[in-house]
């Protein structure tokens, strides 16, 4: 079981070198009841968890890139480690390190409004996204979600200079931000 845990580990860091934007989504999932077990058992509530959660992968990803990097845990083991430092820095910035595992939490209502509200957005987002097309898709991606350097994503999508790259992120943004004027919320799209 070990060896098949590791493999599949493996591959996610291997899509992960290849660019593989699509494994983002499976490790959401695959860690998702994992680091929210641990956030709201931490003091968090569901939002921060996510958002622990994608902090978490966002480092996972710039790590992999990274050409000294070396998986020497599982997978689990390492983002569960990135999200605890995540949570424990989150609660230092907030004031409240008063921080226990054993932290009695209650969902409210109005957090999880505000969790429905902002799923709600990021599908519309993406729905705006994939109306936009390429190749303002990868580069808003790459800037924004990936915090790639518009040198790497002009040379990764075969742009000319950065000065192009730069005048066509400005391009997509503003198209992004007037598709997003006319996409709906809800599921409905």
């Amino acid at each position: 079981m070990k060896h098949l845990s590791f493999r599949t580990d493996q591959k996610f860091i291997n899509r992960i070198k290849l660019n593989d934007r699509s494994v983002l989504g499976e490790l959401f999932v695959r860690f998702e009841k994992m680091v929210h077990k641990y956030v709201l058992s931490s003091g968090g509530n569901t939002s921060d968890a996510s958002d622990i959660l994608q902090e978490a992968i966002i480092v996972l990803w710039q790590n992999v890139n990274k050409s000294d990097f070396v998986l020497s845990s599982r997978l689990s083991t390492y983002i569960m480690a990135i999200a605890k430092n995540k949570w424990r820095a989150a609660l230092r910035k907030r004031g409240r390190l008063e921080f226990s595992d054993e932290m009695d939490h209650r969902t409210t209502r109005a957090s999880q409004m505000e969790d429905l509200i902002r799923k709600e957005q990021v599908d519309r987002m993406q729905r705006a996204l994939e109306k936009l097309g390429e190749p303002c898709k990868s580069i808003l991606i790459m800037f924004y979600f990936e915090e790639r350097k518009l040198d790497e994503i002009g040379r990764l999508l075969g742009f000319a200079n950065t000065n192009v790259v730069k005048s066509k992120k400005y391009q997509c943004k503003n198209a992004l931000a007037s598709l997003l004027k006319t996409v709906p919320m809800g599921l409905a799209g």
